[in-house]
């Protein structure tokens, strides 16, 4: 019983998508102290949408994860859970979900839909996103990076349809400024777990980004997307393109708290053997999430106790 239990959680991958739920949180606090029922409704939401999608991604890639040394332990590549319980529990999954939107804001159940259906072209074999270069990548950004802090601002009715107002204008406008930090910061964690799958999907013949530009061109551009995300919301606070400027001494601070973080990346990137790859795809599970987690706190800290 314990077993299966164990198996139903694992396919759940919560770790995979922790960090996401941190972005979420990013939304939902940076522009203002939200209503905390709201924002914690909609991350339930969110959290069972996302397990959805992780499930289905395993349940299609069952055979290649298989084959893979990197996943064979996934519970459905072992057979842990079965493919038919697994459809299963992606039903309830969404199921619980929607109905949930269904009863507390139906108006954001097309947006969850979108999600879902970005996310379901991703794995499924009729499109199959993933093995499509360069659309991989973008597709992982966004929904991994700019769905969920939009789930977030409208968690907090941060967003309006009332789009010609100024008002208004300025907030989507912001929105964007901060989106996209986060964006290239997703598409870069998508290289490095691609990295890790370079011989696998090789032998799958799965064109992905990393297959088709190889290990060192894909290494330099993530490496190159981590630093923009890190500078970009300086340089926009040095512009004053948006009202967070009282955020930047606070957010440069963390930037520094984080140097030995970006000192260790920075060493796992030079000259990459396949020992330093599968060290550089293990910092960068271990610590996305801590980083993504460390800039919502950030953002509480000062929305909840800085006037």
């Amino acid at each position: 019983m314990l077993a299966n239990v164990e198996g139903f959680v694992r396919l759940l991958r919560f770790r995979s998508w922790v960090g996401w739920l941190a972005i979420f949180g990013v939304g939902s606090f940076i522009f203002g102290v939200p209503q905390i029922s709201n924002v914690l409704v909609v991350a339930f939401v969110f959290s069972c949408i996302t397990s959805a999608v992780f499930v289905q991604n395993q349940y299609f890639d069952k055979e290649t994860d298989k084959k893979n040394p990197q996943k064979n332990m996934l519970p459905l590549a072992t057979d842990d859970v079965s493919s038919k319980t697994s459809l299963v529990i992606m039903v309830i999954l969404c199921g619980l979900g929607f109905i949930t939107l269904t009863f507390f804001n139906p108006y954001l159940i097309p947006i969850f839909l979108a999600y879902f259906a970005l996310c379901s072209a991703y794995s499924t074999p009729i499109l199959h996103l993933k093995g499509k270069p360069i659309l991989d990548i973008i597709v992982a950004g966004i929904g991994s990076g700019v769905f969920p802090f939009l789930f977030g601002l409208l968690a907090a009715n941060q967003l309006s349809l009332d789009i010609l107002l100024p008002s208004v204008a300025r907030s989507y406008q912001c929105a964007f400024l901060c989106i996209l930090p986060l964006f290239l910061f997703q598409v870069a964690s998508q290289i490095f777990q691609e990295l890790r799958d370079f011989e696998a999907d090789m032998n799958d013949k799965i064109q992905t980004f990393v297959v088709r530009y190889g290990i060192k061109k894909s290494i330099r551009v993530a490496t190159i997307m981590v630093f923009l995300a890190i500078s970009l919301p300086i340089i926009f606070g040095f512009l004053n393109l948006f009202y967070t400027n009282e955020f930047m001494l606070w957010y440069m601070l963390v930037v520094i708290i984080m140097t030995p973080i970006l000192s260790r990346f920075v060493s796992l990137n030079k000259n990459p053997t396949k020992e330093k790859i599968e060290a550089l795809f293990n910092f960068s599970m271990k610590y996305t999430p801590v980083i993504l987690i460390i800039i919502f706190a950030y953002i509480l800290v000062l929305r909840l106790y800085l006037p």
